[in-house]
């Protein structure tokens, strides 16, 4: 699932969560995390709000899919 996304937002955290979050990690996508697993590469948010705010710059920013890879 993860890997069709230019960005992540993880909320919440059992053993699924932390798998995905590791092959989004793997595969170069940023991860913002609502509550969840406190790791390496994944921005923290307060709100859902500043989860999706920064999961949507991420996703602006990216040149995955636009031929500029």
């Amino acid at each position: 699932m993860v890997q069709s996304g230019d960005a992540v937002i993880a909320v919440g955290g059992s053993y699924g969560t932390l798998s995905e979050i590791a092959v989004a990690l793997r595969t170069g996508r940023r991860v913002f995390g609502i509550r969840t697993w406190d790791i390496p590469g994944v921005t923290a948010c307060g709100t859902a709000e500043e989860a999706v705010r920064g999961a949507v710059a991420a996703a602006q920013g990216s040149s995955r899919g636009t031929g500029r890879e």
